[in-house]
């Protein structure tokens, strides 16, 4: 499989969560949150050379022990591909992750900005990591 063999069929939302605990009771806003992220990505195949790569990620944000907000999002793409081995596979979830991200990120931040918080930003990930977990 090329680069070049891959065919971006459609993105959505598959789940969304956001919750805002404290809200309407916002700690202040001097404080750095201790922000913990947890991205993973997940594969499947809906046959004739479709798939579906789903990147989930999940932000919890806290403040001493409050919890200012949970995001869960699972933003998924369909992708057309011929696969003709394991190889290929993982470079069809890395490549799909990597189209998908800027969309999630972007999601994430105007989430935040709406429930009242500074914009969060998540910063870059290189998926060749995260496919080694």
């Amino acid at each position: 499989m090329k680069k070049n063999d891959i065919s971006f069929v459609g993105q959505y939302i598959k789940d969304l969560s956001f919750e805002n605990p404290m809200a309407p009771n916002f700690p202040p806003q001097n404080k750095n949150p201790k922000v913990n992220l947890d991205v993973n990505t997940t594969y499947l195949d809906l046959k004739n050379n479709n798939h579906e790569v789903n990147l989930r990620i999940k932000c919890t944000a806290t403040v001493d022990s409050n919890t200012l907000f949970i995001i869960e999002l699972q933003y998924a793409g369909l992708i057309k591909a011929d696969l003709e081995n394991d190889e290929d596979k993982k470079n069809l979830i890395i490549s799909g992750s990597y189209f998908l991200f800027p969309f999630a990120r972007s999601i994430i931040t105007s989430i935040t900005i709406e429930g009242g918080f500074k914009p969060f930003i998540m910063q870059p990930i290189k998926f060749e990591n995260v496919f080694k977990k």
